[in-house]
């Protein structure tokens, strides 16, 4: 995630372009904006991409995979639907604001997230080919080596005209060894550059690039391994030796799932001591609250969701079982939050409706609204998110 308006965990700073990126990147957020002094990176101040999801739409096997649109772990040949988060202080934005183009490049097993793109530097958006539709005609047991598509590539947009993107995964050698597909999206805000000047001063490695471009990285994860080990036999082609044996089905472990935020609720605690309590609250619903009320959030997510997975130690003579776990990110447009994170299944949070005055807000927020946002990872590549509106009561009631 990179910008000039470092979108990422909301840090926002003129830098070295490719170095923020990398940065931003590693730590899963997006970027954007600049020159001004550094706010809280519980604030949304300007327009922010805080996450993009990826959901599996078309497995290879439907029928024994039920719950294939909360994975975002995806197998060559199967389908992705990317949705990006993008939010500024009024709340989530559609993301055809920001006309986003999606850059593909195959990670190898040892490259962090944007070292395959940061690799290609210098180039231009024109000299990158179009992704070409993997298919299954693309496998020939009897050639000589596995197909290698071109990376990075540019995904063709799809037809749905949302700003989402489809991404179909490509079967290629370095995804068969570990890696996954790295992603990296580029817009621009309204009134400023267009989105192909954003690309061409980030794939030019410009130190500084304009302001109002709008940049964000994510991983989509290939796998699990063991699987792809199956699928590669089933289709009959021939892996060298150090890819080992194809593991029996029972040893073959469940794709990364997105995260779910099963509920939130509130309780208004005003100065008099009185509370109002709401419960069952939708994404995107608004509050009535006044100055100086503290909203009590408690949001859910199921300890049952997260899943065990095999993680490589002793430099791979071995594995080990590992368990995710929770971590969640709080941001608000206007007053001040307990805290910024939480990492629990049942996570609690205070939004005091007051200016922070270490941050200069304004006595209320711009037409009296106001947004928070919540955004749950899950350890891996997993993610979901929620957001709250709130009315402020007018000064005089």
């Amino acid at each position: 995630m990179l910008g000039i308006r470092y979108i990422f965990s909301d840090m926002r700073t003129r830098s070295r372009a490719l170095a923020a990126v990398a940065v931003a990147a590693a730590t899963g957020a997006a970027l954007a904006g600049c020159g001004d002094p550094l706010p809280s990176s519980q604030r949304i101040a300007s327009t922010r991409v805080l996450a993009i999801k990826a959901e599996v739409t078309t497995p290879l096997f439907p029928e024994s995979d039920p719950d294939a649109a909360v994975r975002c772990q995806a197998l060559p040949f199967e389908g992705v639907r990317l949705t990006p988060f993008i939010v500024d202080p009024s709340g989530p934005i559609d993301p055809l604001t920001i006309e986003p183009v999606y850059i593909a490049c195959n990670l190898q097993a040892i490259q962090g997230l944007f070292a395959c793109l940061k690799g290609a530097v210098p180039t231009d958006f024109a000299s990158l080919p179009v992704c070409p539709a993997p298919s299954f005609a693309d496998l020939d047991p009897m050639a000589d080596s596995l197909p290698e598509p071109p990376s990075p590539c540019v995904l063709a947009p799809d037809a749905s005209d949302d700003g989402l993107q489809d991404l179909t995964i490509p079967f290629a050698t370095s995804l068969l060894a570990g890696g996954d597909v790295e992603v990296t999206m580029i817009g621009h805000a309204p009134g400023g550059p267009s989105t192909r000047e954003c690309a061409d001063a980030l794939l030019s490695g410009e130190t500084d690039v304009p302001n109002d471009c709008i940049y964000a990285v994510q991983r989509v994860s290939v796998g699990p391994i063991e699987q792809l080990l199956s699928l590669v036999a089933m289709f009959g082609v021939e892996l060298p030796p150090e890819f080992g044996e194809p593991p029996d089905p029972e040893d073959i472990p469940d794709g990364d799932r997105n995260p779910r935020i099963e509920s939130f609720a509130a309780v208004i605690l005003h100065p008099d001591g009185s509370t109002e309590e709401i419960a069952d609250l939708a994404r995107g619903d608004t509050i009535t609250a006044a100055a100086d009320d503290i909203i009590q959030l408690t949001t859910v997510a199921p300890e049952g969701d997260l899943q065990f997975f095999p993680v490589a130690v002793n430099n791979g003579e071995d594995y080990e079982e590992r368990q995710e776990d929770y971590s969640g990110r709080w941001f608000v447009s206007w007053g001040s939050l307990l805290s910024g994170i939480s990492d629990d299944p049942v996570s609690y949070n205070e939004w005091e409706l007051r200016p922070r005055e270490d941050q200069e807000e304004p006595e209320r927020p711009e037409g009296d609204v106001a947004t928070l946002f919540y955004v749950l990872r899950d350890g891996r590549q997993g993610v979901d998110w929620w957001w709250l509106n709130l009315a402020l009561t007018p000064a005089s009631e």
